[in-house]
């Protein structure tokens, strides 16, 4: 199949060296790769992960460790803070001072590396992840989204970023590599105080001596940093897609970004035939997997 080809059956993805990345016309094919390429610097702070798993709530705990507690930007100063690099490249990167953080949804096997940078990876339930990728697409769109159509496409991979397993798994292969982490959503929501101190200690022990010297500063963050507070102090504002290749016509769109944030919502959404599709291919792709083991345990 020709690079930058559309597979059949999806209006919304494109390839880009073989891989499916989301197909708005906001992603540029010589960004994407420019992105791929791109080697971090030391010290650079990544939050990596698939679309809708957790991304922007980890972006936010990680700006509060690294601030104590102070830095709380709008979505708008957000990605001029920690840039969204699909959608911005490399040159976004030129005015941050260290450390730099910024995000992307790249697989770790597509992704260049240093040690000396920290990679965080979050990860969340099959079922809510795709709950949460089909409505917020929905909401960028004014065309109906089909919920079962887009279950299949999820499914097999026909979506921005490929199929959820795989992606998974090309972290959970580099597990004990020292400069990466992976952070379950789950875990994060059951256990907030402990996992907060997991980054913290894993981005540096000064930044865990902040929260464990002064714990009104990790109270602060934990109340900060809690769904209905994200909820109720961000905002978003982004373009609608009328036509993947016509951006000027596009026109802004105020969108619940937080929508519900909750674990299990998948399960009362999917049928039992999708959640035991997402359940097979789940043990094919990840096998006997902590990670697939954990979700069984839940």
């Amino acid at each position: 199949m020709a690079e930058n080809r559309k597979p059949k059956g999806s209006r919304y993805v494109q390839l880009v060296r073989g891989y499916p990345f989301p197909g708005s016309a906001f992603f540029k094919k010589d960004i994407l790769e420019e992105v791929m390429d791109y080697v971090p610097k030391s010290g650079d702070i990544i939050i990596s992960s698939y679309p809708k798993t957790g991304t922007t709530w980890l972006q936010y705990i990680v700006l509060q460790i690294i601030s104590k507690g102070t830095l709380f930007p709008s979505s708008e100063d957000l990605d001029r803070i920690c840039p969204y690099m699909e959608m911005t490249g490399k040159s976004s990167l030129d005015l941050l001072k260290p450390p730099r953080m910024y995000m992307h949804h790249i697989p770790y096997n597509m992704m260049q590396k240093n040690k000396e940078s920290k990679v965080l990876y979050i990860y969340r339930r099959p079922e809510d992840t795709f709950v949460s990728y089909y409505h917020f697409l929905q909401n960028l769109r004014e065309d109906n989204l089909d919920f079962d159509e887009y279950f299949e496409n999820f499914l097999s991979g026909n979506v921005g970023y490929g199929r959820y397993f795989d992606h998974i798994m090309s972290y959970l292969a580099h597990r004990d590599d020292g400069n990466l982490l992976l952070i379950s959503y789950e875990a994060l929501s059951a256990n907030n105080k402990e996992e907060i101190l997991r980054i913290a200690r894993f981005l540096g022990e000064d930044y865990y001596r902040n929260l464990t010297q002064d714990e009104s500063v990790l109270d602060e963050i934990i109340k900060r940093t809690s769904f209905d507070y994200m909820k109720s102090n961000i905002s978003v504002t982004i373009p609608i897609v009328r036509n993947e290749d016509e951006c000027e016509k596009l026109k802004p769109k105020k969108i619940n970004f937080f929508r519900k944030g909750i674990v299990g919502e998948g399960k009362c959404l999917l049928s039992s035939e999708q959640m035991n599709s997402l359940k097979n291919e789940a043990e094919v792709v990840m096998g006997n997997s902590e990670i697939l083991q954990a979700w069984v345990k839940e």
